[in-house]
């Protein structure tokens, strides 16, 4: 005798074996990729940045900011020289070495050659915290064409062709390239020894020490070597050494680059088992070519490295730039750090608590808001027409015996 089960029955039969049949877990993260949502972020942050700094080079802020009557010591002179000198071949060698080379051989893009790519994008980034109030200013004696800051959309500090914080291209460029790169293999050897002398020890002490080495990094090789020689200052920034110098160095500078450091090292040192960063998590189940693999997982890192970059340095410095501390006479007296921006001969007082912000005229033009002049009053600029004041309405004065 058969037995036939009718359609309710073989529904329920096989809602049963969906049930009980296994599930493939990379089923259920099909659709979570996370290294494309940091690869759109990368594709994005790129494009922003060719469309800011060819705005500067076709427009009229491309031009070079004089050094002033002020001469640096030949000691400035000679290092300022070297770094341009060298930075952009150093830069140079490491992308052969970590990006060319294993591209040729393998078709493959590794970790270390996706982290010097996306370093070579971060002097982008170098002077934006600027852009409320200018905080760092760079030696003007160094090759210049002003910067892009003034291209930025929205940008409020003061900038005029000709006088605007200056970016040195062929010193800051590569400079972030080496440096990262060697932070960021110190910070890895830190880890590394760390975990295998304290093998129990938990994510957030190896941070900590990783950080405290970090924070040291960079109080010698701003705070020690580069501010000393004359590279840049920190004329706005707070809670100083040498703090009547003109190379006084903040310590929330050190703190949040180490900050900074610290996440980069982490970013490198926790891998999966197939030498993937977390950001890169998912690219093995995207549809696309060896070389087009590569290109995702190094848009992944590059729009990660930068994100870093503007939630930990960049935005908390906005802060800094709006809230300057006055700029010491050391700094003041020489004209090739103050990128002839404010201070004698300019007509402009530099920040400070006393000196009200200021909103650019960004066209390039003879105009922007109301100023304190270096004279201590009050300058309104040739092309700027200040609101006339409009009388208050007053209600009319109700007759006797009225309300």
């Amino acid at each position: 005798m058969s037995i036939s089960l009718g359609t309710g029955a073989r529904d329920q039969s096989a809602a049963v074996a969906d049930i009980a049949r296994p599930v493939d877990p990379e089923v259920g993260r099909r659709r979570c990729r996370p290294v494309l949502w940091w690869a759109a972020f990368g594709s994005f942050w790129l494009a922003f940045m060719a469309f800011v700094l060819v705005r500067w080079i076709t427009g009229p802020y491309f031009q070079r900011v004089p050094v002033g009557p002020s001469d640096p010591p030949m000691y400035m002179k000679v290092f300022l020289m070297t770094l341009q000198v060298t930075m952009i071949p150093a830069m140079a060698a490491l992308l052969w070495q970590f990006v060319i080379r294993p591209w040729r051989r393998e078709r493959t893009v590794t970790v270390d050659g996706a982290l010097t790519l996306a370093f070579c994008t971060l002097f982008f980034q170098d002077p934006l915290s600027n852009y409320f109030g200018p905080w760092i200013t760079y030696n003007s004696w160094s090759f210049n064409r002003g910067s892009w800051v003034t291209s930025v959309p929205g940008w409020l500090s003061f900038g005029a062709p000709g006088a605007t914080v200056v970016e040195p291209p062929m010193t800051i460029i590569g400079l972030y390239v080496v440096i990262m790169t060697i932070a960021v293999r110190i910070g890895v050897a830190t880890l590394r020894r760390v975990s295998g002398r304290w093998p129990r020890l938990g994510q957030v002490g190896r941070a900590l020490i990783c950080w405290a080495v970090m924070f040291a990094f960079d109080v010698v090789f701003e705070g020690v070597i580069f501010m000393p020689l004359g590279v840049w200052t920190y004329a706005g920034g707070h809670f100083n050494i040498f703090a009547d110098r003109y190379h006084a160095f903040p310590l929330h500078e050190a703190f949040l680059v180490g900050i900074l450091l610290t996440a980069y090292t982490f970013l490198r040192f926790n891998l999966d088992d197939r030498g993937r960063t977390l950001v890169e998590r998912g690219s093995e189940r995207v549809k696309a070519s060896p070389a087009g693999h590569g290109v995702i997982r190094a848009l992944s890192i590059i729009g990660a490295v930068n994100m870093i970059f503007l939630a930990v340095y960049t935005l908390p410095h906005l802060f800094v730039g709006a809230h300057s501390r006055t700029w010491n006479e050391d700094i003041q007296r020489r004209s090739y750090f103050l990128d002839g921006i404010c201070g004698a001969g300019t007509g402009r007082a530099c920040p400070g608590p006393a000196v009200p912000l200021v909103r650019n005229d960004n066209s390039g033009g003879d105009g922007g808001s109301a100023y304190v002049g270096s004279d201590g009053r009050l300058h309104i600029p040739a092309g700027t027409v200040l609101p006339s004041q409009v009388p208050l309405q007053v209600a009319p004065t109700p007759a006797p015996g009225r309300r």
